[in-house]
């Protein structure tokens, strides 16, 4: 086609092309100053030591902004230290995020509420065994296929003997515990009972996992090969850096 029509047709079709690279890097850096304000809301709130990872989805992400509900917001916190226990890594999705637009125009977002949360906690059997042994405890945990392998000493007059075996892991809100069970000597030699019930007391240990961001707790667990990973669910989760000031 030429012409007048030819040309008001290149042209629309530029204008249309320009329109739609404009929304999209609009799109982008809205995400970007959201997921900022987001992030410096959640550090200050959890007091966390860094500022968190977060991002955003959904696309076209403008209409989340114009509503001020955002459906996807996923935050990755690293290194999180509490009763000097280490969580490798916080991935926590939180759906509902309620963010009116006028706070994120003007800078003023102070409070902000979230209707649901699941999460991921990662405990590595590093960290594990670090908490263990700066609490005085000879035990350490490893992992043994899908389940758990615990192994220490227990003395016995004096003399020190090793044992280890296999270990029940429970789950509790803000708590990790592992219950040792088939306890057996050096060289799997079998342990009399005395031994195996001054054993399995010592080797019973109990991890905390407190103070985890956004008042989530710990719901189920599953081993994996250099760590064990949590599934944990938060509830009446609202981002209130002014609340967590004068609750401290």
């Amino acid at each position: 086609m030429s012409g007048p029509a030819g040309r008001g047709l290149r042209i629309m079709a530029v204008v249309v092309v320009v329109g739609l690279i404009v929304g999209v890097v609009v799109d982008r850096v809205a995400a970007r100053v959201v997921a900022g304000q987001i992030a410096t809301q959640a550090q200050r709130t959890e007091h966390l030591p860094s500022r968190p990872t977060v991002s955003l989805g959904g696309f076209p992400f403008l209409t989340q902004v114009v509503a001020g509900n955002y459906r996807n917001v996923r935050v990755d916190v690293r290194g999180h230290v509490e009763q000097d226990v280490r969580v490798d890594r916080v991935h926590a999705d939180l759906a509902g995020v309620r963010l009116p637009l006028t706070n994120v125009v003007r800078g003023e977002v102070r409070r902000i509420p979230v209707d649901r949360l699941t999460a991921r906690v990662e405990l590595t059997f590093a960290d594990v065994n670090a908490y263990l042994r700066s609490q005085g405890s000879t035990a350490a945990v490893s992992p043994d296929g899908q389940g758990i392998r615990v192994a220490g000493s227990v003395e016995i007059l004096g003399t020190a003997y090793p044992v280890s075996g296999t270990a029940d892991v429970g789950v509790q809100p803000a708590a990790v515990t592992f219950t040792p069970r088939e306890l057996s000597g050096s060289v799997g030699a079998i342990l009399p009972p005395a031994l195996r019930q001054a054993a399995a007391a010592l080797l019973t240990v109990r991890v905390p996992v407190a103070g985890l961001p956004f008042n989530m707790q710990l719901t189920s667990a599953t081993v994996m090969a250099d760590r064990i990973a949590f599934a944990a669910g938060g509830h009446d989760v609202v981002l209130d850096a002014d609340a967590a000031t004068a609750g401290r």
